[in-house]
């Protein structure tokens, strides 16, 4: 496998591409690099600790003078011959979410970046969200006028039955209808009205060379993603590891986490796995560069980017860098 750098350079936009035969997958930061309160996602690691974790982290990774750790959100297009395929759907435009204010109203270029790789949103023909967090369903639904509409009206939005079995009775329960800081109204909901979603097993086969694996624990059906290719398998990680400090310690668990004890171990046999077969993992927080390998280090691991090649291919139309 290579990566290469697909370059737009008159309006400053740069993504991430992987190449595997005929298969190339590319990462679209909804937002990129965002200095994260580090206490706001791992509340028990102190200032010791980030410097330690500094020191085994990818450099710039994590910041103990300010106490932040950087975070991306990265979507995921993987176009192969008979397929184009959205993995996760970030945080959207135009989301009420007045908790959360870095969600809150955005205005991005999303759309404009796939349409930068030569993808409308009519050519998607998969969507799979590995769980229904609110930074992962954001792009299953745009605002027409006042209704939510599905992004990618001709795509099969696929999720774990456990997840959407889940989320879907926390919100029948709720008595403000926020369930999700709002994302269950306006990027789910909709979904269920419209075209529906396909929920299906966590080990389901959703599409030639894509299929889901279980991994419980951060939310009840969260599920992350494998694509076989013919020249070895990429793992899409979800939110079984949020930073590359937690490849160090394995018992640094994300708050967000429902169940830390399940979540700590999913991640560790996620993590062993990969390593043992040399997988090229795509993680979904990790800051640029995205796609690399692990290595085992005594009874830790090391995030190992693959080498990336100084040009990628042209983007077909303008675009301009999502978050402004």
């Amino acid at each position: 496998m290579r990566v290469t750098r697909a370059h737009i350079a008159e309006l400053g936009i740069e993504l991430e591409q992987l190449h595997a035969g005929p298969v190339v997958v590319t990462c679209i930061p909804d937002m990129a690099n965002v200095a994260w309160p580090a206490k706001a996602i791992f509340a028990g690691l102190s200032r010791a600790d980030l410097e330690v974790a500094a020191r085994r982290s990818p450099e710039g990774t994590v910041d103990p003078d300010g106490e932040t750790v950087a975070l991306s959100f990265n979507c995921y297009v993987i176009e192969t011959p008979d397929y184009v395929a959205l993995i996760d759907g970030g945080i959207g435009d135009g989301k009420e979410r007045p908790h959360r204010p870095a969600w809150h109203r955005r205005e991005t270029q999303f759309l404009q970046t796939l349409s930068a790789l030569g993808i409308s949103p009519e050519r998607v023909d998969i969507v799979i969200n590995t769980h229904l967090h609110a930074d992962h369903v954001g792009w299953n639904t745009r605002r027409e006028g006042e209704t939510w509409r599905p992004t990618f009206p001709n795509a099969r939005y696929v999720v774990a039955a456990t997840e959407l079995a889940h989320w879907t009775g926390v919100h029948e329960a709720s008595a403000d209808g926020n369930t999700l800081h709002g994302a269950f109204a306006d990027s789910v909901l909709p979904i269920i009205r419209t075209v529906g979603f396909e929920a299906v097993a966590s080990d389901a086969e959703v599409a030639t060379g894509l299929r889901l694996k279980p991994a419980p624990g951060h939310s009840p059906g969260m599920v992350v993603v494998s694509l076989d290719t013919e020249e070895g398998e990429v793992l899409f990680l979800a939110d079984a590891v949020h930073h590359p400090l937690q490849l160090g310690d394995d018992s640094i668990v994300c708050n967000f986490c429902e169940d830390p004890v399940l979540a700590r171990s999913t991640r560790i046999g996620l993590l062993g796995a990969a390593a043992a077969a040399g997988t090229v993992l795509a993680p979904y927080h990790f800051p640029a560069p995205v796609f690399g390998r692990l290595t085992a280090e005594a009874v830790s691991f090391r995030f190992v980017p693959l080498d990336i090649e100084a040009t990628g291919r042209p983007a077909t139309s303008p675009a301009i860098n999502n978050e402004r």
